[in-house]
């Protein structure tokens, strides 16, 4: 792929803030496990993946997406390289942190998507400060049961 590309991705990345607001502390670190990954990384990374899984319509989730780093990436590749109205390619992006502060600045970030707090490797667990909404949400995407019936996801401001 061209390195127009790539520059363009990261010239995006830059100028949504990278990790702009958050309180990051040794403690923090140490509860939660975070590691954010700079700019250069993402697109470092991006780079040796075939660009079509992020052909319209393709879903993306980032099960622990943080400030939204690999979002606002995916969102951009949609947008640069396949043509996508920045709407379109919100579509298609899910993410999901357990740090209201991260879900927020993803969010602010994205200017869109489906983010939610949530913890994916616990979906039923309810997260201080989850909203009524994410953990129905949660529960759509991420219960068994869900995924085998199929449920409608419900919008925001509806409750299950």
């Amino acid at each position: 792929m061209s390195d127009s590309l790539w520059l363009r991705v990261a010239e995006r990345l830059d100028e949504h803030s990278y990790m702009s607001g958050a309180e990051r502390t040794v403690d923090r670190v140490k509860a939660t496990g975070e590691v954010f990954t700079p700019t250069a990384l993402v697109v470092e990374m991006l780079q040796y993946v075939d660009l079509d899984v992020f052909a319209p319509g393709q879903t993306v989730l980032d099960p622990a997406c943080g400030d939204g780093q690999f979002l606002v990436a995916a969102k951009w590749v949609k947008v640069l390289h396949h043509g996508m109205e920045e709407p379109d390619a919100l579509a298609d992006l899910f993410g999901v942190d357990i740090m209201r502060d991260n879900v927020d600045l993803c969010r602010r970030r994205l200017g869109g998507g489906t983010i939610l707090m949530g913890d994916t490797l616990h979906p039923d667990r309810h997260l201080d400060g989850q909203t009524p909404y994410e953990w129905t949400v949660m529960q759509s995407l991420f219960d068994e049961a869900a995924s085998t019936t199929r449920k409608r996801r419900p919008r925001e401001g509806e409750v299950a």
